[in-house]
């Protein structure tokens, strides 16, 4: 009996720490852990920048002030990332990347070639783990290395988007604390699930909307491939694709005009400029409008309709409905980086 007793103790005992562990796993007790997901679309602010200061409502994406796409590019650095700026530059493009902190320290100097091809460079953690899966100190420093490495290759930390989409507020927490904004994705052509060029550039193509967050894979070399027809049909339909601040400052630009808020003196010294392009601006302009205080909108929503987002129902343009095989399968799976 003693030694059925002293078996069960040790049951007991085993059982309480793989609670404590799975407890600890998920993000902590009580903690919601959430994800990238089509039903959590761009028209809720919580979605694409959570704990963002801006509420980036499905009418400030659709009705911008320019029409643009953010380009943004997961995953590296990787000797592709530099055939990638260079594309990119000689199209007059830009794009924001977001490094994995290890491997900016091992390819210091790739960090530094993107960034003298004027793209942006974001953190996408240290070690490319489920943040919502370690310790709170395991956690912050995921951070203080990943903004130590940014800081000794002079790289500005400015962005973060946590692996797999996942995060709960803790995570939003942290970021915010190390003066890093989180911010997710609109448009996922999967390029990490292995599929041809092909197809990368059909999907994105069919999901472009004005404001989109494009995501792509930059170790992936089919997204390499995918990429003139991507920016060729951008181009064509009146679109500029640019880093992830030129992005917010567009939003910040359409805050300004409709609610009276994010308006710094730069931005009400600009001049219209009102194009005669039939979708609301010149090819390759910048800025087309004043900054005023009224509550009318810059353009006319009803002439600035995408055929992409219907005026009525569900959006069309899909988020990621799918997460990578390490998220469906366990920590253990091998990582879509590696």
């Amino acid at each position: 009996m003693k030694i059925l007793s002293h078996r069960r103790l040790g049951l007991i005992v085993v059982l309480s720490w793989t609670v404590a562990l799975l407890l600890t796993s998920v993000g902590f007790a009580n903690e919601r852990i959430r994800t990238a997901k089509y039903a959590e679309g761009s028209s809720k602010a919580s979605y694409l920048s959570p704990g963002g200061e801006v509420s980036l409502s499905r009418n400030l994406l659709t009705l911008p002030e320019d029409r643009i796409m953010a380009l943004t590019f997961d995953d590296g650095p990787v000797e592709r990332d530099l055939e990638i700026a260079s594309f990119l530059r000689k199209n007059d493009v830009a794009a924001t990347f977001f490094f994995i902190g290890k491997r900016m320290e091992n390819l210091p100097e790739i960090v530094k070639s993107v960034m003298a091809e004027k793209h942006e460079i974001g953190y996408h953690s240290y070690r490319h783990q489920k943040l919502s899966w370690i310790s709170q100190t395991d956690l912050k420093e995921d951070f203080r290395l990943g903004k130590a490495c940014m800081t000794q290759l002079g790289v500005p930390v400015t962005w973060f988007r946590p692996p797999y989409g996942l995060f709960n507020t803790k995570i939003i927490k942290a970021a915010k604390e190390n003066g890093m904004e989180t911010i997710l994705w609109t448009v996922d052509p999967r390029d990490w699930t292995g599929i041809g060029p092909d197809v990368i550039s059909k999907r994105a193509i069919s999901s472009f909307h004005p404001g989109a967050v494009l995501l792509f894979h930059s170790n992936h070399p089919a997204t390499l491939q995918a990429l003139p027809e991507i920016v060729r049909a951008a181009k064509a339909d009146g679109y500029r694709l640019v880093t992830l601040t030129e992005w917010q400052n567009t939003i910040y630009t359409v805050h300004c005009r409709l609610k009276n808020r994010f308006c710094p003196s730069a931005l009400s010294d600009k001049v219209a400029q009102v194009s005669t392009h039939p979708r609301g601006i010149a090819h390759g302009s910048t800025v087309t409008a004043s900054i005023s205080t009224t509550s009318e909108p810059l353009i006319d929503a009803a002439k600035n309709t995408s055929s992409i987002i219907p005026k009525k129902g569900r959006h069309r343009f899909p988020m990621s409905t799918l997460t990578p095989s390490a998220q469906q399968h366990g920590s253990e799976a091998t990582l879509p980086f590696m």
